[in-house]
């Protein structure tokens, strides 16, 4: 059965999370925020559609989850802490359960920090989902992709090519929000960016702005068991796995100096990082190696999710 647009309100303002700094309840033409008056606000909006992001085998409660988690990556890149969201959602049948099962995914990861939806709109159309986050940072390092150094040594957060291993089996890939690392990181990294649309092109925008290049140890490249044994057979290559993206790790530079002590810092507290690589001056280019041997990789070549 449909369900009204104030319907679909209800059904959140069930399910919302209580921040204090919120003066009015859901369902008004507007939110009034008393921010935090220590901190800078930090902004970021991301929209995923069916056939670009998403095909129509996703469930309601994935769509929620991943969108939720795609946001707060921008906010963890840029060492923000997420409190508020507005989500604007189209779909084509506005049911209850559909609603409901959205509403816990998203949920499952803002109840952890707590993030307060606080407005958005709905429409009927072929389904797609907005969501604008605002979090707070308390650290004027905002790790910009301009900022690299040479001589940074080059991590990843965590593991690559999940998501398109994911989507070879006709799943979606749930991964983790890495928001903890990215505050600390703010003490640590030169610049950090979220490999949303894959690592080449994370390594591309921080050599391409910070006028670099780069070295690249591939086989320090974290990646599953199935994906290295993919490669071996021929049946994926490292261009696909590394452009393809959606795995929403991060990607980090860090001075030579703080390398040792971010390292220690992260084992105590159990967050898994890896060294890939160094950045160099720019009349170097970037180059990959597998075990010392030079491989063949087109940082320019995106993967395409949904070619036929």
């Amino acid at each position: 059965m449909k369900i009204t647009e104030k319907d679909i309100i209800d059904i959140v303002s069930k399910n919302y999370i209580f921040r204090e700094e919120v003066l009015t309840p859901i369902g008004e033409d507007a939110c009034i925020l008393f921010p935090k008056q220590d901190s800078n606000l930090v902004i970021t909006t991301d929209t995923m559609v069916q056939n670009t992001h998403f095909e129509d085998d996703i469930s309601p409660y994935e769509l929620g989850y991943i969108s939720a988690v795609s946001n707060i990556s921008d906010l963890s890149a840029m060492g923000a802490v997420p409190a508020f969201a507005l989500i604007n959602l189209t779909i084509e049948k506005p049911e209850k359960a559909y609603i409901e099962e959205i509403v816990k995914g998203y949920n499952k990861i803002f109840s952890t920090f707590p993030v307060a939806v606080v407005g958005g709109d709905t429409t009927y159309g072929p389904t797609s989902i907005t969501m604008t986050l605002i979090g707070y940072s308390t650290n004027n390092n905002f790790m910009l992709t301009s900022n690299a150094k040479n001589g940074d040594k080059v991590f990843i957060s965590g593991s690559v090519g999940d998501s398109l291993l994911a989507r070879k089996k006709n799943k979606y890939h749930m991964p983790e929000s890495r928001n903890n690392l990215g505050n600390i990181l703010s003490e640590y990294a030169n610049s950090c960016t979220d490999m949303s649309d894959g690592l080449l092109d994370s390594l591309k925008r921080v050599t391409k702005k910070s006028n670099l290049g780069a070295d690249i140890s591939v086989d320090k490249i974290k990646i599953a068991e199935e994906l290295q044994k993919k490669i071996t057979e021929g049946i994926l290559s490292w261009q696909q796995i590394l452009s393809y993206g959606d795995d929403y790790e991060l990607f980090f530079t860090v001075s030579k100096e703080k390398t040792t002590a971010l390292k220690k810092l992260c084992k105590s507290i159990n967050i898994e990082i890896f060294e890939i690589g160094t950045l160099l001056e720019d009349s170097n280019g970037v180059n990959f190696k597998y075990k010392r041997n030079l491989v063949d990789i087109n940082i320019n070549k995106k993967y395409e999710h949904f070619s036929k």
